[in-house]
């Protein structure tokens, strides 16, 4: 029947409706937005290109790394709308990856000590490596230190603070941060920040 055809079309209609307008960003339920689906196809993968690595000799002491994350994902854009992001899975954990390859453990901190926000729609979600690490830190992620209780850095190995467009949200602006990374310069300890970190 006529109406029959009507609401077929009404549900394609909504279920594809994204794609057709594959370069407009994606508004979420909460009013937020997601990359577009040009964005999602071409700019991100379902596998990073780790390689498990070996080394002959590996970082045997008991400090781990200072992971600072950000804990806030809603990034203001100048047209007042609102982008859904975090720390890039891939800027994260692949780092993180190599790190432990070579002997190193973590400590994950963020600002208010809220849980580490990851852009989701990044994340590989066919790369076993990427998910087991996950899973391995991920009561970290979920209950992180907060960086004003971290008084000093004499206790870690170095210092990395993974990218992803959350980064710009709270940790520029972030005194903690600024002291550690003050602190990081003056010790002259390794410290790591990539793409937005």
């Amino acid at each position: 029947s006529t109406q029959h055809h009507h609401i077929i079309i009404i549900i394609m209609g909504l279920t594809y409706s994204k794609w057709l307008h594959p370069l407009t960003a994606q508004k979420t339920d909460d009013g937020t937005y997601d990359p577009s689906p040009f964005t999602l196809a071409f700019g991100t993968s379902t596998k990073s290109s780790y390689i498990a690595q070996t080394h002959e000799a590996k970082y045997t002491g008991t400090k781990p790394i200072l992971v600072v994350c950000t804990d806030d994902g809603k990034l203001k854009m100048k047209n007042d709308k609102v982008f859904n992001t975090g720390n890039h899975p891939i800027e994260m954990f692949v780092p993180m990856l190599h790190f432990r390859d070579a002997g190193f453990t973590f400590d994950i901190a963020t600002v208010s000590g809220g849980p580490v926000v990851l852009e989701m729609w990044a994340y590989p979600t066919s790369d076993e490596h990427v998910k087991t690490l996950h899973e391995s830190v991920k009561s970290m992620m979920e209950k992180p230190k907060k960086l004003e209780d971290i008084t000093s850095l004499d206790e870690y190995a170095a210092i990395f603070i993974p990218g992803g467009h959350g980064a710009m949200v709270n940790l520029p602006e972030s005194a903690d941060l600024g002291r550690l990374l003050r602190e990081a310069h003056t010790k002259s300890l390794p410290t790591v920040t990539l793409c937005h970190g």
